[in-house]
Formats: structure tokens, sequence, C-alpha cells
């Protein structure tokens, strides 16, 4: 599990939880979704998949079912904060693939396509000259391009 995927869990969901939980620390039976709530509040922190499991419970529990009624009871304002949490961060999954997909990268490129991108393969790029060689120089108009570059090069000093 990486560091990215805990959250950290507010002080006032904490302090709820501390409060349902005293309640029934004493007692025999334990309700349903006791030792979850022990967990959440000895590490002060959910992971993602917990805190969507969270979710998706409140989403589709049933209040005719006693154990759904006694999770919630205990778990309550963290259920809360996972709606909320999750709400968010699809809002921020959704922003941020809404401006990648929307913005013009420097390089026009894309996920799929490199638009904005174009390439001659036939004309070299000055990454690809490298210098001649003696045995390349023996022709004789080069050799005049190469002693007019170096005038020209004298004449800049």
């Amino acid at each position: 599990m990486e560091q990215n995927d805990l959250i950290t869990i507010p002080p006032s969901v904490l302090d709820q939880l501390k409060k349902n939980v005293a309640i029934y620390v004493l007692k025999d039976k334990k309700p349903e979704g006791f030792d979850e709530a022990l967990r959440y509040i000895a590490l002060e922190k959910a992971t993602k998949s917990q805190l969507a499991k969270l979710n998706s419970f409140s989403n589709h529990h049933s209040l005719n079912n006693n154990d759904d009624k006694e999770k919630i009871e205990i778990l309550d304002r963290i259920i809360v904060f996972a709606k909320n949490w999750t709400k968010q961060d699809k809002r921020k999954k959704e922003l941020s693939n809404k401006i990648r997909t929307t913005t013009d990268h420097p390089t026009g490129a894309s996920t799929k396509k490199q638009s904005g991108r174009e390439v001659d393969r036939l004309q070299t790029s000055l990454s690809s000259v490298k210098p001649y060689t003696t045995a390349q120089i023996k022709d004789k108009g080069l050799m005049n391009e190469c002693l007019r570059i170096i005038e020209i090069m004298k004449k800049i000093d």
C-alpha cells in the first residue's frame, strides 16, 4: 500500500467514532462495524478502497437489516466523510481529465496522436549534422564550402 493511498481522517470524525465506540467497549456483544471503527481510530487513516466501500455501503444498505442499522449507528460520521471524499475525488479526477484533454500541450501531443508535431524526414535537422571526415572533403565543391565557412568564422571573431 502506497503512502498516497492513505487518507487522513479528520479529528472531528475520529472524535465521533470514539464516542460511538465508547458506548459498546464494556459490553459483551459488539455491534456490526465495531472492529472497523476501532481500526479507523487506531490508524487515524483510511485507504481509498475502504472509503469507496463505505460509500457503496451507504448507497446500498437496508434499514430492515439489524446489522446494517448497527453499522450505520457506529460508523455514521465516517460514512458521511467517505461519501463526501469520494464525491470530491471523482470531481477532481473529472476536472483533471477535462483539463488534460482540452489543454494543448507545448508539443501539441495528445494521448492517442501527436497532432501539431510535423517532422520532415527527408530534411536533416541540426542535431543530425556531424562534422565531415577527411574522406568526404575530397570533393572540391565541398572543400570550397568548408573554406568559405572558415573565412566567415574568422570575420566574426
